[in-house]
């Protein structure tokens, strides 16, 4: 066995025992008392389906309420973020050789298990610093915009991913989603 299989195998096996195939009772920041009561959020398909809550939330944004430190209006913001450099292209990548294996991966799992876990208070690497004040109707257009503007986008404009790479739109869609809805697994109430 060469050197580069036998690492990308070693990696791959590491992020496979790493990342559970089901989830058990509740996940960090989730704050829902009954996991068989699915949130709208939840229960989102796509983009679409979450821009459509977004609409609705916009007649009364101070309605949601999110535990953590970040502001639902930087949450949001966060989210419209990361849609909007996979048009433009991330300020910083993983290098190459994480991006082809352990980031395929991850996305992999992500995707089967339909559900991501990740740092709700980490920043995209070397993006823009987004203020904790950022108004909750702010952040609810920004995403919305951003959301409308990834669905005008062709696949072929598409930038990779900074941890999972190449993506098609139909694969962004889903990594979009999850992210959005792993944010709002904190919504209180």
């Amino acid at each position: 066995m060469k050197r580069k299989e036998f690492l990308k195998k070693t990696a791959l096996s590491y992020t496979i025992l790493q990342l559970p195939l089901r989830s058990e009772g509740t996940t960090e920041g989730n704050t829902k008392e009954d996991p068989s009561k699915e949130s709208p959020w939840a229960e989102a398909d796509d983009l679409a389906d979450l821009r459509e809550l977004l609409v609705s939330l916009q007649s009364d944004p101070e309605g949601i309420k999110l535990s953590g430190n970040w502001s639902v209006g930087k949450v949001f913001a966060h989210c419209a973020q990361s849609i909007e450099y996979s048009l433009k292209g991330y300020p910083e990548m993983k290098s190459a050789i994480f991006r082809g294996s352990i980031g395929k991966v991850a996305f992999s799992i992500f995707a089967f298990k339909n559900k991501m876990n990740h740092g709700l208070e980490e920043p995209i690497p070397g993006a823009e610093d987004i203020s904790n004040a950022t108004e909750v109707k702010v952040g609810i257009k920004r995403l919305i915009q951003a959301i409308d503007d990834f669905s005008k986008t062709k696949e072929s404009s598409l930038r990779p991913h900074f941890a999972y790479g190449e993506l098609t739109k139909e694969e962004y869609d889903v990594a979009h989603s999850l992210h959005i809805k792993n944010h709002m697994e904190r919504v209180l109430g």
